[in-house]
């Protein structure tokens, strides 16, 4: 891990409701995650319907933020003057306890020391003009 200057991070722009109340929840620094009503299925991406039994009842629950690391990519080429400050930077899968898998970045551990199943828990990070988005570090054991 290297000290760098801080500069936010770029506001993720939203499609549509869906998409809306996730970075609302994050904005609060809450990691939630869809379930549906009907057979308590998680999901992530939010959609309107449960893949698992085809419900469109559903809600948000907020999620444990404690997972796994699914697999990752190392990104040697920035893609905005917004992230150069961690180039090169690592890309998680994290499979989340709640049975979902997000992509987020990786905070507080050199990505040449990432093992597949590595313990992670969701950190937050201010956005420009407000807000926050998910990073995960490796876990802090209570």
């Amino acid at each position: 891990m290297t000290d760098t200057q801080f500069i936010p991070n770029p506001a993720p722009q939203p499609t549509n409701y869906l998409d809306e109340q996730f970075w609302e929840n994050c904005a609060n620094k809450i990691l939630s995650f869809q379930c549906c009503h009907d057979c308590e299925t998680w999901r992530h991406i939010p959609r309107f319907m449960c893949a698992n039994c085809g419900s469109p009842n559903w809600g948000w629950r907020e999620s444990h933020g404690r997972g796994t690391v699914y697999t990752w990519t190392v990104c040697h080429m920035p893609m905005s003057p917004h992230f150069e400050k961690d180039f090169p930077y690592a890309v998680l899968v994290v499979d989340m306890e709640e049975g979902v898998r997000i992509t987020a970045g990786l905070r507080e551990l050199d990505y040449r020391e990432l093992k597949v199943g590595l313990p992670v828990e969701v950190i937050f990070e201010p956005l420009e003009g407000g807000g926050y988005l998910p990073f995960f570090r490796p876990r802090k054991e209570a």
